[in-house]
């Protein structure tokens, strides 16, 4: 649609990509296995973030906290929109 309408893409984002355990740190595909790289590739476009699912974030989105969510896949994502 974003082609089709002459509106550049900045590139992909994928959210709820896995879930990191707390305890071993293992990420886990709830959803099953990832496309975006080969969708990014095909579309010639830059993966910018692979969100997880992470309930701390989720209670600050909640709570109105948004502004205040400190998580390395965003300062990540924001550095890929940036370059």
């Amino acid at each position: 649609m974003a082609k089709k309408m002459n509106v550049p893409i900045l590139g992909l984002v994928e959210n709820m990509s896995y879930f990191e355990c707390p305890d071993c740190g293992h990420r886990h595909e709830i959803f099953g296995k990832s496309h975006i790289d080969e969708i990014a590739k095909k579309e010639g476009l830059k993966v910018l973030a692979k969100i997880p699912i992470d309930p701390e974030v989720a209670k600050q989105v909640d709570a109105g906290l948004v502004e205040y969510v400190q998580a390395p896949w965003l300062d990540e994502a924001a550095d890929s929109i940036l370059k």
